[in-house]
């Protein structure tokens, strides 16, 4: 999916204007670190990822599995596979479905 890039604090600029790229990756970042609330448009997307990372339990990563499912499905991003295992290395496979 083609959208804005961003860098660290803001938009991203290449040759003097808006950077536009490929932006899946992105968007997964944003919506696994943000909270619901954090997109005022869409207020209940959000994984808050960095509340389960406290809470490395089984339990708590059955939890975070079916919440990034969830909030993927919202956002219109078909999963293949995800693994949760390793809280540090989260890996999900799947595409943006075409509108």
């Amino acid at each position: 999916m083609q959208d804005f890039i961003l860098n660290e604090h803001d938009l991203a600029f290449k040759d003097n204007d808006f950077w536009m790229g490929e932006a899946d990756q992105q968007h997964l970042e944003l919506i696994l670190l943000s909270h619901k609330g954090a997109f005022k448009e869409y207020p209940i997307l959000g994984v808050g990822i960095t509340d389960y990372i406290k809470s490395p339990e089984v339990i708590s990563r059955l939890r975070l599995e079916n919440e990034i499912s969830k909030q993927m499905e919202y956002d219109n991003f078909f999963i293949k596979d995800i693994d949760v295992n390793d809280l540090t290395n989260i890996n999900i496979d799947g595409t943006y479905n075409d509108q």
